[in-house]
């Protein structure tokens, strides 16, 4: 079943009938999903996604929303050929993909890529962030992955996590060091949260790339020097040795509740499917449900769904947009050619039933 660790059992299961004031189980009432997509809202339509569209995530800054995915071209061999770009819209439903002019492709600037991955050896597994405190220049945040030489480790190199700063998301201002001199393989979260930086990372349960995937977790008070992580949510004994917990998408909604979509990846079948655990206060995490929290759909999400980091508040106290990216593909799928347009993003409401319920 999908837990977490067994050493944490009697904690979390405490926290989960504090939330609530119930059993464990019951946890899967807190929350409802409304006004999913059925269709997406972005899909491969550049040059530079020809192949896909992948990590996604979205913030909203005043009147704006922007969003920022993953495009890998049908000249993909490995994680390090993407590139980062940028969409936006009014309303969280029409997007726009403008050109902005920063980055060349295939001899040209008109296109909506912010950061290009092959020079940096990747801008894999990104998050960007508002940084409240932070000064004007530095009020956006990013956090990915880049290939980097590490002797000693299992494939002598890690996909360590680096960062950067920008006064408008658009404009990036690159940091030389890695915030976290360890390996993150996926979608790497972090965000502020009061006087701490939160970072949501792979740790494989082996070694780097030995054994099953697992989340872990470290903190900060600056924006780098990251300790190095500790496990706090991976597939216990009762469950398959084929499952593994990919990415995790956590995310603050308010005070003393905290979320996170762990895509459940089935090894054995390429299927991707999301849970739902809840926190409160970002490291010790409760499962909401053994159900997955995010069902596949029908149509561009029916084999695997990843769900972003970040949550934008809805109109109604206790609700916030979501989003996601999903595939009709599984996460092992071959192809014989890379001109495959995969990926959309889809978005969903997640409503908190009780909004008067404080963790």
């Amino acid at each position: 079943m999908v837990r977490p660790l067994a050493v944490a059992a009697g904690l979390l299961g405490a926290l989960a009938a504090n939330l609530l004031g119930t059993a464990p189980g019951a946890a899967a009432t807190l929350f409802r999903i409304e006004a999913r997509t059925t269709e997406p809202l972005l899909v491969s339509d550049r040059p530079q996604e020809d192949f896909q569209v992948n990590y996604v995530n979205v913030i909203r800054d005043g009147q704006t929303w922007h969003m920022w995915y993953e495009a890998y071209p049908h000249t993909y061999q490995s994680d390090a050929d993407g590139y980062l770009c940028y969409a936006r819209s009014v309303d969280g439903v029409k997007w726009e993909k403008p050109n902005l002019g920063l980055v060349e492709y295939a001899g040209s600037r008109a296109n909506n890529i912010v950061l290009a991955g092959p020079p940096l050896h990747g801008v894999t597994g990104h998050c960007v962030f508002l940084d409240p405190a932070a000064p004007a220049a530095e009020r956006f945040k990013v956090v990915f992955s880049c290939f980097t030489p590490a002797p000693g480790t299992p494939w002598g190199s890690q996909w360590q996590v680096y960062g950067g700063t920008s006064p408008d998301g658009l404009h990036w201002q690159l940091i030389k060091r890695p915030l976290l001199a360890c390996n993150s393989d996926t979608q790497t979260v972090c965000f502020r949260d009061g006087d701490l930086y939160r970072m949501y990372v792979r740790v494989w349960s082996q070694g780097d790339g030995q054994g099953r995937r697992q989340v872990g977790y470290t903190e900060s008070r600056t924006f780098g020097n990251f300790p190095a992580p500790v496990v706090v949510l991976a597939p216990d004994e009762t469950d398959p040795r084929s499952l593994h917990y990919y990415n995790s998408a956590a995310v603050k909604l308010q005070d003393s509740l905290y979320v996170t979509f762990p895509s459940v990846y089935d090894a054995q079948t390429g299927i991707v499917i999301p849970h739902l655990a809840v926190s409160r206060d970002g490291r010790q995490w409760s499962p909401v449900s053994e159900v997955p929290g995010l069902r596949l759909g029908r149509g561009f999400d029916g084999k695997s769904i990843y769900v972003g980091p970040g949550a934008v508040p809805g109109d109604r106290p206790g609700s916030w947009w979501v989003y996601y990216s999903g595939y009709r593909t599984g996460h092992d799928d071959a192809f014989k050619s890379k001109v495959q347009h995969l990926g959309g993003v889809g978005r969903f409401l997640l409503v908190l039933k009780d909004p008067a319920v404080t963790p």
